[in-house]
């Protein structure tokens, strides 16, 4: 899944999303750190992200679907394939994939 090159890191998703697929998983924490946390969550359409807001910055990805994040009272709509940065200062309310 993490394959090292002298201090690079490479990590193959499509290996992460079929470990969770093996494990019948919707969560997969792959990559700890002292300061650096990375792990996938798969939500299903209709699904709310039930977490409660870190006390770090979080990125997320989203690979497929459509859905929207709710950071205090405003929505946005995330885009496939965009990185989106929530800081701890603005934890999200919650995070929704709709289709």
């Amino acid at each position: 899944m993490i394959e090292m090159y002298m201090n690079e890191k490479i990590i193959d998703v499509r290996k992460l999303l079929y470990k969770m697929d093996m494990d019948n998983s919707d969560f997969l924490n792959f990559f700890d750190l002292q300061h650096l946390q990375v792990g996938i969550l798969r939500l299903k359409p209709g699904e709310k992200d039930t977490q409660e807001p870190h006390a770090s910055d979080e990125i997320y990805l989203v690979l497929e679907g459509d859905g929207f994040i709710e950071i205090g009272k405003k929505a946005y709509i995330p885009m496939e394939r965009i990185y989106h940065i929530v800081t701890n200062e603005n934890p999200y309310n919650k995070f929704v994939i709709e289709k």
